[in-house]
């Protein structure tokens, strides 16, 4: 049944809702690592797409994505003097290691450079797929974060809030994410879904992560009328379609 779901927890404590695929037809798991300030639930359009076509899926809480309910006293938070993104990494890291077989990773936003440090050099992972992340020029686009998603839209308070939370990201996060790419292997494909319009992650951020890394068997999608995350729901038939193209190919 679509939308079924089934709760685990992890050695860690980490829940995880395990959402089967309508007739299982693929061996690989798809494990889901939400946006900024989701949470195990923002991904439904994405996993019952999936699920559809015949793959189990997995979302879970990312320490510190959402509300602090819940996770607060997570003996995880102990890292987070390192920065969310090491953070991020070390849960999700822990998380594929709790999941048996093959598995594809798919990863929204800010949090899916974590995905990429989590993946690193694992045999585990056949297949990647980003949506809206990851980015570069954090700064700025922090800033157009609090502005447009929070509505901090004093200039002054604005830069104040920008300024921490970029400092809770981590010392160097996209230095160790060019590391990660230039020893990706390269018979991990990874699909890279930008909108072009996006008012959060400004589309250059996007393409500047992957430009230097000819070597990467990258495909790369963009939505002329693509804002932030919203590909699936305003472009649903297109998007389905070089979804399926990917995970065929």
């Amino acid at each position: 049944m679509v939308g079924s779901k089934i709760t685990s927890t992890t050695s860690a404590g980490f829940t995880l809702y395990h959402h089967k695929a309508t007739e299982k037809k693929y061996k690989e798991t798809v494990v889901f690592v939400h946006h900024m300030y989701g949470n195990h639930k923002t991904t439904w359009r994405h996993y019952r797409l999936l699920n559809d076509m015949g793959y189990d899926c997995i979302t879970f809480d990312l320490v510190m994505g959402s509300q602090l309910k819940g996770s607060a006293k997570h003996p995880y938070l102990k890292y987070l003097y390192r920065g969310v993104f090491y953070l991020w990494s070390k849960q999700i890291r822990s998380i594929l290691d709790e999941i048996e077989g093959d598995k594809i990773i798919y990863a929204f936003s800010g949090p899916a450079l974590s995905a990429f440090w989590a993946a690193g050099t694992r045999t585990d992972i056949k297949k990647f797929i980003c949506d809206g992340g990851p980015f570069k020029r954090i700064w700025r686009n922090t800033r157009n974060f609090f502005y447009h998603e929070l509505g901090i839209k004093n200039p002054t308070l604005n830069k104040i809030s920008s300024f921490f939370g970029v400092s809770i990201w981590g010392v160097g996060p996209l230095e160790k994410l060019d590391r990660v790419l230039k020893a990706w292997n390269t018979e991990i494909p990874i699909l890279s879904i930008r909108g072009i319009k996006d008012n959060i992650v400004h589309i250059d951020s996007m393409r500047e992560v992957f430009t230097p890394h000819e070597h990467l068997k990258l495909t790369v999608v963009e939505f002329p009328e693509g804002k932030h995350l919203d590909g699936l729901r305003e472009f649903y038939e297109e998007y389905k379609s070089q979804l399926i193209d990917f995970l065929h190919s």
